[in-house]
């Protein structure tokens, strides 16, 4: 009985190295892992129970020399051999992720298009300039989700425009390039490539969820922004594309910005950036609706002042731009003055187009007064989940606040790195914030908090209240809020759990710019 669901997900991981296990290699007396795990699936018929498969690692090839001779190494073209028998098997497959380092050919794709359960695709391209065959990846019928990711157009990628154009049921679509692109201020990349046959039939792909990272492009006209139908689009991730202060690609990335229309996704529900230009509180003005949003942080840039502690503006604070210094080295820095702008435009749209949200993670370079926090919770009372950077407000106002949002059930308190607060916080004993939560957070205000997070690294899970034994809780003389006072009132079950335990809360998840190549 349990047969089937051990082979519903299969992974098989290629390693360039021989490893060793108790001095003896892996795979001793028979083939590598990798080998014998694709003699199971051809050889046995355990194939029909299989729903997910990924093949990932870096696959050794030989003769590397053939590439130059107009030819695939015999090891490699035997590995396209056989993963088409194991796929030509897979009846029930629903997802294929190519994951290694060495590309699929046209013996693998052609053995994609006659599955019709098949409804997701994972593609990486590979990393090297040796000259390889580049195949036009063939229309899927039922495809889904596709994503693509290192791709250098350097080193020989393959065609998808093919599959963007016939893949008529698309509706998640992942895009990454390689980085080396942005940091060389190399611009090699051509939009075309990918989506010209769309653009000469006039299709526009109706992706509802899509993922953008490190694209260094040229604008080349405002016909390309019609390829993707954004009427229909519900979640868009931009990360590190069109919006660094980066001298060396702020050319190409203001062509972006300026001298075209900009696509208004009307049903837009989930953004997630790091950039917080003011371009993009201009766009989130022209819809409602939103109801997650999250400003991912980012590496600080040279010259990047990290210790700002300027209250945001609130949403009746007229905000004005002034031009941006720059530091000796010649890259530019964001002042004071353009960082409280920036967050009061965006608080202002958001309190006045967008108070369905649900999740809101801020930037932790915009600290907010008091009066903007407030304000905040007052105009969006759906709040799940909310990141933030202020000052601790005085506890009233912290009850106030919190009883305005009776369904947040995580807080994050964001701290820029190197601020003069941030280093006292994680040099501060863990049990004293503990004791600080446990007898604070046990009010009837607070019984949804469920996890709360101190600056990078502390995150608090909160559990049930409990009350000191009859009889043993006798209040000592001395103010109603004095340490003993507390120690012997109720309090809140609290413990500290690793960042890694709370992935699943996005407020946490969310907020990394590496690159998975997974849809949530």
């Amino acid at each position: 009985m349990t047969l089937p669901r051990l082979y519903e997900h299969v992974t098989l991981r290629s390693y360039s190295e021989i490893r060793y296990i108790d001095g003896r290699p892996e795979g001793y007396g028979s083939g590598s892992p990798f080998a014998m795990g694709l003699n199971t699936l051809v050889a046995r018929n355990f194939t029909d129970y299989v729903q997910r498969f990924k093949v990932v690692g870096d696959w050794r090839e030989h003769d590397m020399g053939d590439y130059k001779q107009g030819r695939v190494p015999d090891n490699s073209m035997v590995l396209q051999i056989v993963m088409r028998a194991a796929l030509d098997k897979m009846k029930n497959i629903a997802a294929f992720s190519w994951e290694l380092n060495t590309p699929p050919l046209q013996t693998v794709y052609q053995g994609l298009v006659g599955k019709h359960t098949l409804t997701s695709l994972t593609i990486r391209c590979q990393n090297i300039r040796t000259p390889r065959p580049i195949t036009i990846i063939p229309p899927i019928l039922n495809l889904q989700t596709l994503v693509v990711y290192d791709i250098d157009p350097l080193c020989y990628p393959d065609d998808v425009s093919m599959i963007l154009l016939g893949s008529k049921k698309l509706e998640n679509l992942k895009l990454h390039w390689s980085p080396r692109m942005r940091d060389a201020g190399e611009e090699s990349v051509n939009l075309l490539t990918l989506f010209g046959r769309c653009l000469a039939a006039r299709y526009a792909v109706p992706i509802k969820r899509m993922a953008v990272y490190n694209l260094y492009t040229r604008f080349h006209s405002d016909s390309l922004q019609d390829v993707v139908d954004h009427g229909v689009q519900t979640e868009v991730t931009i990360i590190n594309s069109m919006g660094s202060s980066d001298p060396m690609t702020v050319f190409l990335d203001n062509a972006w910005k300026v001298a075209h229309k900009q696509p208004i996704p009307t049903n837009l529900k989930m953004l997630r950036t790091d950039n917080m230009d003011k371009e993009g509180a201009t766009m989130l003005g022209k819809f409602q609706g939103l109801e997650r949003l999250y400003f991912v942080r980012n590496k600080r840039v040279k010259g990047d002042p990290s210790k700002s502690n300027s209250a945001a503006a609130t949403p009746t604070t007229p905000s004005t731009a002034t031009p941006g210094i720059t530091s000796a080295n010649g890259t530019p820095t964001i002042t004071e003055h353009q960082c409280r702008s920036s967050a009061g435009d965006y608080l202002a749209v958001i309190q006045t187009n967008h108070r369905t949200m649900r999740h809101l993670l801020l930037s932790d370079r915009w600290h907010l007064s008091d009066n903007a926090f407030f304000k905040l919770c007052q105009s969006c009372p759906n709040l799940e989940q909310l990141g933030f950077s202020c000052m601790v407000p005085p506890l009233e106002s912290m009850r106030q606040v919190v009883a305005m949002v009776p369904k947040l059930w995580a807080i994050r308190l964001l701290m820029p790195p190197g601020a003069d607060f941030s280093d006292k916080f994680e040099h501060m004993d863990p049990e004293m914030h503990i004791f600080a939560i446990a007898t604070e957070f046990w009010r009837p205000e607070y019984k949804n908090i469920k996890y709360l997070g101190l600056g990078e690294n502390l995150v608090f899970k909160l559990g049930g209240v409990y009350f000191p034994p009859k009889g043993k809780g006798t209040i000592p003389e001395g103010p109603e809020n004095s340490m003993n006072a507390r120690r012997t009132g109720p309090a809140r079950k609290v413990e500290i759990v690793s960042r890694e335990s709370v992935n699943h809360v996005e407020i946490w998840g969310m907020d990394t710019t590496e690159f998975d190549p997974t849809f949530p």
